[in-house]
């Protein structure tokens, strides 16, 4: 969620090296009508919040559209510019990418936009001609052979052995997540899909101890 720089240099300050902050929607008023009460109704603080994270000396910030909640070329077209703005003025700090897609949840709600495998293609591979150093990240929402067939072609990076459920990697629970995960391979079986295709799994390429931060 997002929070004010003072808050995000304290967790720099206690090893963390990364934050990832969707806006969800770039639409002011598609927003407001979506978050109708709470801290996270403010739509400026959110999407200014990523520039805390940057200012804050953080190594990451992730940035993603939360896709099929608004109109998918509007929303691809503000992420691309949101990632922009955020290389220009903030170069020290990496951007992350990613493209998560409304999946099923936990109620009724329905995509009002919903966007197809194809559609989702083409706007990773717009994003990688546009932005060939970046990381651009796909999540275990999506299928698995969409997965598989995206790795190495315009996506860089995925999870794997994710958790919806609040707190679930501390206290694993059995009730429902906030949204259904469609790849649910453990971490063998989709780093065996990776070497398949001839790429390398990397858990981790930086470490803190290699620069004067």
């Amino acid at each position: 969620f997002a929070m004010t720089q003072e808050r995000y240099s304290r967790l720099v300050d206690a090893g963390c090296t990364g934050v990832t902050l969707y806006q969800e929607t770039y639409d002011p008023l598609l927003y407001g009508a979506m978050h109708r009460w709470g801290d996270k109704k403010d739509f400026r603080f959110r999407l200014d919040a990523s520039e805390a994270v940057a200012r804050a000396g953080m190594r990451s910030i992730g940035i993603g559209a939360l896709l099929g909640l608004g109109n998918p070329a509007r929303e691809a077209l503000s992420l691309f510019s949101h990632a922009v703005h955020l290389k220009r003025n903030y170069w020290r700090t990496g951007v992350m990418v990613s493209f998560p897609r409304l999946q099923n949840e936990t109620g009724s709600f329905e995509p009002p936009c919903p966007v197809s495998d194809r559609k989702l293609a083409q706007v990773v591979f717009a994003f990688r001609l546009c932005l060939p150093d970046v990381p651009l990240v796909l999540s275990t929402r999506e299928p698995v052979a969409f997965r598989d067939n995206m790795a190495g072609n315009g996506i860089s990076r995925m999870s794997v052995a994710s958790k919806t459920t609040v707190g679930g990697y501390h206290h694993p629970v059995d009730e429902p997540g906030q949204f259904d995960v469609c790849d649910t391979r453990g971490v063998e079986d989709f780093c065996a899909a990776i070497r398949e295709r001839g790429l390398q799994p990397v858990f981790k390429n930086w470490d803190r101890a290699l620069t004067n931060g």
